[in-house]
């Protein structure tokens, strides 16, 4: 494994993790924002990315969560489990994030959202620490 792609990796699952962090907080919080939402596809796309990365593939730079994924599959085809995931995660990809623009997504939605990317996060998480222990 090259190291400087098991360091740019890391890089990315650090940035995906913080987001995943900051996501848990603002779920807490009275009035749940957009931003969570959006958090979520960011962590999706960061572990999918950072996988990529992982195992020496550039990874296009997009936010389509599905097409990512297809990239994935091609190394690990365990990861088509987390298609539905990532088909809904796009959705929170938002190109405008200022007013008047912002997207309204109930709190269900943003829970969803949420679990969603928990559920890519564990995957790979998952595939990772059986091939690479010292990430």
């Amino acid at each position: 494994m090259d190291k400087n792609n098991q360091i740019l990796a890391k890089e990315w699952f650090d940035s995906a993790i913080s987001d995943y962090q900051y996501a848990q907080v603002g779920l807490k919080e009275e009035m749940v924002f957009p931003q969570v939402a959006f958090l979520s596809q960011q962590i999706a796309e960061k572990f999918l990315k950072g996988f990529l990365i992982l195992n020496q593939v550039e990874p296009p730079r997009m936010h389509e969560l599905p097409k990512l994924l297809d990239e994935c599959i091609k190394v690990d085809l365990s990861l088509e489990k987390i298609r539905d995931a990532c088909e809904i995660l796009t959705g929170f990809y938002i190109e405008t994030r200022y007013p008047p623009d912002i997207p309204d997504y109930t709190k269900e939605e943003i829970l969803d959202a949420f679990e969603k990317a928990k559920v890519v996060k564990e995957a790979i998480e998952k595939i990772i620490s059986l091939s690479s222990p010292t990430l």
